[in-house]
């Protein structure tokens, strides 16, 4: 917070209650993905899904070294999710959590299996069903 060291209290909450309030505006994955592209930048959602990544990789027990040549990341950047980690690991968790809802439903919806009764092997049509079409 060094960069913003003009702000006061008031102006920090603010910001971030307007954020969350962002987030918690969107009814689906298609809102979702226009609200994070109304407010983000392409370099800013890179940044924050590659910290997600590197979370997971931490908590899966990879070393900081595996971490930094695997992704061609800064040994700094690692310590500072590391860092995170540690202080909210419930809201990686949680992160995780969703993702793994979020995927279940999408390959149980994106293909539909077609055929007779009489059919063994039925098959499989894709639905047009994609992850943003899954439901808060």
């Amino acid at each position: 917070m060094r960069r913003y060291y003009f702000l006061t209290k008031e102006d920090i909450y603010e910001s971030l209650n307007r954020l969350r309030d962002s987030f918690l505006a969107a009814k689906n994955g298609s809102e979702v993905e226009e609200i994070i592209n109304a407010i983000l930048t392409a370099d800013e959602k890179l940044r924050i899904g590659r910290r997600i990544i590197i979370a997971g990789f931490i908590k899966s027990g990879m070393t900081v070294e595996e971490i930094v040549r695997m992704l061609k990341v800064g040994n700094n950047t690692v310590m500072s999710v590391a860092k995170s980690l540690e202080i909210n690991e419930q809201g990686f968790n949680l992160l995780e959590q969703r993702r793994k809802k979020v995927e279940k439903e999408y390959q149980n919806r994106k293909y539909k299996s077609v055929g007779g009764s009489t059919k063994i092997f039925k098959s499989k049509i894709y639905t047009g069903f994609k992850r943003k079409d899954v439901k808060r």
